[in-house]
């Protein structure tokens, strides 16, 4: 029940005031001075006070001031009530704090009217208060899953800095947003041999990051057993199409994976539809020479039993690979992949030379990362990770 305090020095003027607003339902408490009234607000917290503007104690003004100036009785409506329809008055009232003004010689269906208007106003407010409310819970437990979410990619997802017989490993990972659907690892598999996987799954945001993670879950466990690229990507695939085969919600990954076998110096590589890795070589005649690893196969999580090719060749010491996700080209090739895969290797072929893989990642970045981006750019932008690997 919505409850009313009225503040008029005279009786006569209060008791009528209250048999205005007696068959509307409202509690209804009287005050017959400024301090009596800011006591009484205190005690009973009205949502509306009808506030006399001659009191016998102090100014109403400073009674509308105090009430409004305090932290618990902020949002307490006032209608100040004056026998005097100035502009001067009108005009210091709401300047003061008043919600509304009202002349004192006024009918009893008005007075009930802007006190209607006012408490709907009110509980509008109230209502509007309690959704922000329970909204900053739900953002502040957004946020915990979220920041649960990151510290759980990143310990899966962590920046890579190792070299494997003579076999150098460096990363860069750049989500679009805090957490995201990239995801690569590497793996050693014997003394003489290491995998490297380079993944994108679909959608963004904490459903992808559960996705990487599961993924690199699932394909840690697979790897001691499929030394083939092919091998592997097909029981990744069909364990997680099992997974969701019956999700209202199309879940699929691309990834692409790798073996290095240091002892016989072979690459083998399988592709479900992730970006090409580009190999650069040192030809006879000193030039640098790039070229695409190229490799067929259909994302993972699309169909049971997809078939993966199975690619093999030598390198030599010295040979440069990059691979990345398909994030790379959205800043300035998005819609343009063969001038980005021409533009990629004429960068990686100036680049190779260097031997400071951070330097050649920044070279890289600098040339397809839009740094520049504004928030909602960045929210439309795919992520960004890389691997490169000096053989």
């Amino acid at each position: 029940m919505d409850k009313i305090l009225i503040v008029d020095p005279l009786r006569q003027s209060s008791d009528l005031i209250r048999q205005c607003l007696a068959s509307t339902g409202y509690e209804i408490f009287t005050a017959e001075s400024g301090l009596n009234a800011l006591s009484k607000v205190s005690l009973f917290l009205p949502d509306i006070v009808l506030l006399n503007a001659e009191l016998p104690d102090i100014s109403s003004f400073d009674v509308c001031k105090r009430i409004k100036s305090n932290p618990e009785t902020e949002f307490t409506l006032i209608l100040f009530m004056s026998s005097l329809d100035t502009r001067d008055s009108r005009a210091r009232a709401l300047q003061v704090g008043a919600d509304d003004y009202i002349e004192k010689n006024f009918d009893s269906y008005l007075l009930i009217s802007k006190v209607n208007s006012l408490l709907r106003v009110k509980h509008l407010s109230d209502m509007l208060k309690q959704k922000y409310v329970e909204l900053e819970e739900k953002n502040h437990l957004l946020e915990l899953q979220l920041k649960m979410s990151r510290q759980v990619q990143h310990a899966l997802i962590p920046d890579i800095d190792l070299t494997f017989k003579g076999i150098r490993f460096s990363s860069q990972y750049m989500p679009a947003m805090d957490i995201g659907g990239d995801f690569y690892d590497v793996l050693q598999l014997s003394d003489s041999s290491i995998a490297v996987v380079m993944g994108d799954v679909s959608g963004h945001g904490i459903s992808a990051a559960l996705l990487t993670a599961m993924l690199s879950v699932m394909i840690r466990s697979l790897a001691p057993k499929y030394f083939n690229p092919d091998q592997l990507l097909f029981y990744l695939n069909n364990d997680l199409y099992k997974i969701f085969e019956n999700s209202v919600k199309e879940m699929y990954a691309c990834v692409f994976y790798a073996v290095i076998d240091t002892k016989e110096q072979k690459l083998y590589y399988s592709n479900a539809g992730q970006a090409i890795p580009v190999m650069v070589r040192t030809e006879a005649d000193g030039e640098e020479a790039a070229s695409e690893l190229e490799a067929v196969g259909l994302p993972i999580g699309m169909m049971e039993n997809s078939s993966y090719e199975f690619h093999q060749l030598n390198y030599e010491p010295g040979d440069l690979i990059v691979f990345h996700t398909d994030g790379l080209s959205d800043a300035f090739y998005k819609n343009n992949p063969d001038e980005f895969s021409k533009r990629f290797k004429e960068v990686l072929e100036d680049a190779k030379p260097l031997e400071d893989s951070k330097e050649i990642i920044e070279i890289i970045l600098n040339a397809f990362y839009n740094y520049n981006a504004t928030e909602n750019e960045k929210y439309e932008m795919d992520d960004v990770s890389l691997i490169i690997c000096r053989l």
